[in-house]
């Protein structure tokens, strides 16, 4: 009987096959640092460093790259974090510009950032970091958000395929922050056909911005998704359970790819929960219930945290032991 291919090996293959032969393939991950990274989001940073080693293997060239999605908005607050009150007043405006109520780095979601990004090198995984904050502040997206502003009813009839309450007509795929109130309590009242916005604030202020100049205009979340992937030639990019399911965002994202660029979406691979036995439920980023990746590698070597996560195929849910039967899985690693 021929031996069963390793599943990292087998995407690899699918991936040169759909995408073609490239100079360099683009494997992608990324996350919004709104609430504690923790070990079940590693599934989908450990997933696409898998799949980038097996392509390397197989002779090919990869960039492997992490977006963080620090220009979202601060929807709410995590329980286990300090300073409620103080970042109660944040609600609503960049994620990057709400204080860090641990007072040790410039944002809150540097601190998130750095957290995970002091730990990944210890288990071998070292991605090239995008700051979406700083993609949007410079105008990089110009162009794209112009192809999609343009196409915003052909966006529009997409989503509604997809919705119960159907999107009105006056809908756009961007919202403003407000320069005056910071939040993104606006809403776009007129378009230029090129690169200006009108925008309207809940708190009164009214504003016409190019964004070629001002980078304070950002597409919704289900039309950036595929905006960058045509942005940065994406190939692959795995994606949890909730961004899988029918009419999820994945779904509006390969028809928003197609439609509008003309592209295929990248290679997918959904994943599964993580499940830590002796936390009791499952892990939640907005309650502060989580356990991450450095508390992991408190009681686990390097080395198994990263078998822990190779050796299951990321469609199964797993568990990771924080109680006696830790002893059990350092026995089965080095039998």
């Amino acid at each position: 009987m021929a031996k069963e291919i390793y599943w990292a090996d087998k995407l690899a293959k699918k991936i040169i096959k759909e995408r073609g032969k490239k100079r360099k393939y683009v494997c992608a991950a990324g996350i919004t640092p709104s609430g504690t990274v923790h070990i079940g989001n590693f599934r989908e940073i450990i997933t696409v460093d898998l799949v980038a080693r097996a392509l390397k293997d197989a002779g090919k060239k990869v960039r492997f790259i992490y977006s963080w999605d620090d220009y979202d908005r601060l929807r709410k607050i995590p329980k286990n974090l300090p300073k409620q009150n103080l970042l109660k007043k944040y609600l609503g405006q960049p994620i990057v510009d709400t204080p860090d109520p641990f007072e040790c780095h410039n944002s809150y979601a540097e601190h998130l950032e750095k957290e995970l990004e002091r730990e990944l090198p210890k288990v071998g995984v070292k991605p090239e970091f995008i700051y979406q904050n700083e993609m949007y502040s410079k105008c990089a997206y110009a162009v794209e958000i112009k192809t999609c502003l343009q196409a915003k009813e052909k966006i529009r009839k997409i989503l509604n395929k997809f919705r119960k309450e159907p999107l009105p007509k006056d809908w756009y795929p961007a919202k403003a922050y407000c320069k005056k109130c910071k939040t993104d309590e606006t809403k776009i009242t007129n378009y230029d056909g090129k690169y200006s916005v009108t925008y309207k604030c809940k708190c009164g202020a009214t504003e016409t911005v190019d964004f070629r100049k001002s980078g304070n205009v950002k597409l919704a979340w289900r039309v950036d998704w595929p905006m960058r992937w045509h942005y940065e030639n994406v190939d692959f990019e795995p994606g949890g359970k909730e961004h899988s399911t029918p009419g999820g965002s994945r779904d509006t994202a390969k028809l928003i790819i197609k439609k509008i660029y003309d592209e295929k979406a990248p290679v997918y691979q959904m994943y599964d929960f993580v499940i830590i036995k002796g936390l009791g439920g499952k892990m939640s980023s907005s309650i502060g219930k989580v356990i991450t990746l450095g508390d992991t590698l408190k009681i686990y070597l390097p080395e198994i945290v990263r078998y822990l996560f190779a050796s299951t195929k990321p469609v199964k849910e797993f568990s990771i032991a924080t109680d006696e039967e830790v002893f059990k899985v350092f026995e089965d690693f080095y039998k």
